[in-house]
């Protein structure tokens, strides 16, 4: 899914919500899926039209596509709360949700095969590492 043009990012640089195609795109498929009585985001049947979703983990995935707190929390979901580079498993308010391929690096900012669950300490090591490599591709930075 191509991201739009219109991105809402935070003070500290997160992406938090595309939010021209969530008042557009997103509007009109939920609208479809209520008429075809079919989940916005797996497309099995609904029981009814009041909600375009079949579960709680097709309506985060769904919004997740548009908003970054909602990606957030189905690849937390999606990765069992288990940080995947060390295998630990913790409490939600411990691991943040990191781009596997940074999105400077071209990197997809909501594409959920893009993003994966880890702990504090190896994101802390996987971002320094990922600094140090680019520092070396760049070459030093000029002192004042």
């Amino acid at each position: 899914m191509a991201a739009p043009a219109s991105v809402t990012v935070a003070p500290n640089g997160r992406l938090l919500r595309l939010s021209a195609a969530w008042f557009s795109d997103g509007v009109r498929r939920r609208a479809e899926a209520r008429r075809d009585r079919r989940c916005v985001e797996c497309q099995r049947p609904l029981p009814t039209r009041r909600t375009p979703y079949c579960s709680r983990a097709c309506r985060w995935k769904f919004q997740g596509h548009y908003f970054w707190e909602a990606a957030r929390t189905y690849v937390m979901y999606r990765d069992r709360y288990t940080c995947r580079l060390c295998g630990t498993r913790r409490r939600a308010r411990e691991l943040e949700v990191d781009h596997i391929t940074e999105i400077g690096d071209g990197g997809a900012a909501l594409e959920y095969s893009n993003l994966q669950t880890v702990c504090r300490p190896c994101h802390r090591r996987k971002s320094a590492e990922s600094r140090r490599l680019r520092r070396a591709r760049t070459g030093p930075s000029p002192s004042p």
